[in-house]
């Protein structure tokens, strides 16, 4: 009967299939090609007559996103520039990620070289308690937990590595521990990048004790796949920290990982700290400046 049906379905089109759209799109392809007027196929064939070094500084000049999703097919020519290593050498050397000059063969990848190098960053959220315990998970608070304190802090020192750094965790009587996990493909490294190059993953942290109190620290970093199976890790132990050490001051760890196998999805990073004299308050060790990177 008029006017007895479905109201949210009235005047409503049907959602192509993606089979229906991939043909529209084609369609659409072949069209524009069909009324692409004559300046464009000028401009495109003054691009074709161009010798190959000059091609490859015009195409360094645009964004790599689209060299790789447009210009690499708009003929055989320019795919074997995007795919080759001199285009990718060319931009790395523009944009100062490697210095004027450097030698084609010194790598096998210089496209996975750019990507990886413009994506280097500290994958950990808040790594010195800027925003208090924001962005760390599985938190366990001790004795009297984790505290964020202004550096050097009562019996500390400032951390002079980094002028950058103004906080540190502070932890207490009993074990405080605290955790992130990072997911690699959602911070833009893809699963072929993952399984085949295995760039490496590097992880840091800083550790201190007061003047006055000794403490333990430890430091556990593992690799895992998509289902959490630990792949590879990493653990320091625990690390004893005496009063007045003749180390005196903030102590970086640090480990690599490399050649750690297909199917690694996640970093999971977990520092933790205590005193060693079980004192009420916050003599335990003292983090700050924590990072994961992968490196090109």
């Amino acid at each position: 009967m008029d006017g007895d049906g479905d109201p949210e379905s009235v005047g409503q089109p049907e959602e192509a299939s993606p089979e229906e759209q991939q043909e529209e799109a084609c369609a659409e392809e072949a069209s524009a090609g069909e009324e692409r007027p004559e300046e464009e196929e000028e401009a495109t064939s003054y691009l074709d007559e161009l010798p190959e070094p000059l091609l490859l500084r015009v195409l360094a000049e645009l964004p790599a996103a689209e060299l790789v999703q447009a210009c690499r097919l708009v003929c055989m020519r320019w795919k074997e520039l995007v795919d080759g290593a001199p285009l990718w050498l060319l931009k790395c050397q523009q944009e100062g990620l490697v210095p004027e000059g450097g030698a084609e063969d010194e790598r096998d990848h210089w496209q996975q070289f750019y990507f990886l190098s413009k994506r280097r960053r500290n994958l950990l959220r808040n790594p010195c308690g800027e925003e208090d315990l924001e962005g760390w998970c599985d938190v366990e608070h001790g004795g009297d937990g984790w505290r964020v304190e202004e550096l050097p802090g009562d019996c500390g020192v400032e951390f002079i590595h980094d002028e950058s750094v103004k906080k540190f965790f502070a932890s207490s009587f009993e074990w405080c521990r605290k955790a992130q996990v990072i997911d690699l493909q959602a911070e833009g490294y893809w699963e072929e990048l993952l399984d085949t190059t295995q760039p490496a993953i590097v992880v840091k942290d800083w550790y201190s004790g007061r003047s006055d109190a000794g403490c333990l620290y430890e430091l556990t970093v593992k690799l895992l796949s998509e289902h959490e199976d630990v792949l590879a890790e990493f653990n320091s132990g625990q690390v004893a920290v005496p009063q007045d050490s003749d180390d005196g001051g903030w102590i970086e760890i640090s480990h690599t990982f490399t050649d750690y196998g297909p199917g690694v999805r996640f970093v999971r990073f977990e520092h933790s700290g205590q005193d060693s004299v079980y004192w009420k308050g916050w003599f335990g060790a003292r983090v700050t400046n924590s990072s994961v990177w992968v490196e090109p």
